[in-house]
């Protein structure tokens, strides 16, 4: 596995959010979802590969301690200033996610890990990873990047490339680095193999296209992406799918 090097001090990734508001967005309609409503002191979260803390809003509006795992220090130490804005206290842990039971000490209600799947190529190792860190019946909450959404899907049947269909995963990188897409029906093997339930699915993102994007207002897209999202996981719509799921074990 080759990583994006978010250590570099030349590269901000806080900038590829960049005119991504609308899938910031529908990322913060489907958390909204899956995660609890109501806040509880109680609960433990932790993100994983929660990079600068895009996604504190969220948490603090649900849970009474955060930690955030990543394995670039730059971005946790610009996560810890983030929080601090909110006026949160967070924990903060570097390390490699492949050893992540180990680094982490402590266990947690819920586990989440969005944007994170399309850099591992042993997905399955990640995903008993992270079960030894979750409480049983705790909820994980996965993001995978979708081999087989709609416009990868038609482009496929338009060339003929029926083989793009099997379950294996697929490399989309442009650079020299890990990034793939996962099937999801393979995810959903794995994630059932590993003693998890699925509880719930989403498809986010739908509308990604430049051409919405550019020539529809956001709040009309969002408004079908709200909609959108449960349809869509029924027949894997979007570039994303996200799993609701709980440890059984």
């Amino acid at each position: 596995m080759v990583l994006a090097d978010y250590n570099d001090k030349n590269y901000d990734y806080t900038r590829y959010w960049d005119g991504r508001d609308y899938e910031n967005a529908s990322e913060y309609i489907a958390l909204k979802s899956l995660l609890p409503s109501d806040y509880d002191e109680s609960k433990k979260v932790i993100d994983v590969g929660g990079g600068f803390g895009r996604l504190l809003p969220i948490f603090k509006q649900r849970f009474g301690s955060i930690y955030i795992f990543d394995y670039s220090k730059k971005l946790l130490e610009t996560a810890e200033e983030n929080a601090s804005k909110l006026g949160l206290k967070i924990n903060t842990v570097n390390g490699d996610v492949n050893e992540i039971s180990s680094l982490v000490s402590e266990r947690f209600d819920f586990v989440t890990m969005i944007r994170v799947s399309h850099h591992l190529d042993d997905l399955e190792k990640v995903i008993l990873q992270i079960k030894k860190i979750l409480n049983k019946d705790g909820v994980f909450i996965l993001e995978v990047a979708n081999k087989i959404h709609f416009k990868s899907l038609i482009s496929n049947i338009v060339k003929g490339n029926f083989g793009y269909f099997k379950k294996d995963s697929v490399s989309v990188a442009t650079k020299d680095v890990t990034f793939l897409n996962h099937h999801p029906k393979r995810v959903e093997e794995i994630l059932k193999k590993c003693g998890f339930k699925i509880e719930k699915k989403l498809s986010v993102s739908n509308f990604r296209h430049q051409f919405f994007k550019k020539y529809i207002p956001i709040k009309i897209l969002l408004f079908l992406e709200k909609n959108m999202q449960k349809i869509g996981a029924c027949v894997y719509f979007g570039p994303s799918i996200f799993y609701k799921v709980v440890n059984e074990e």
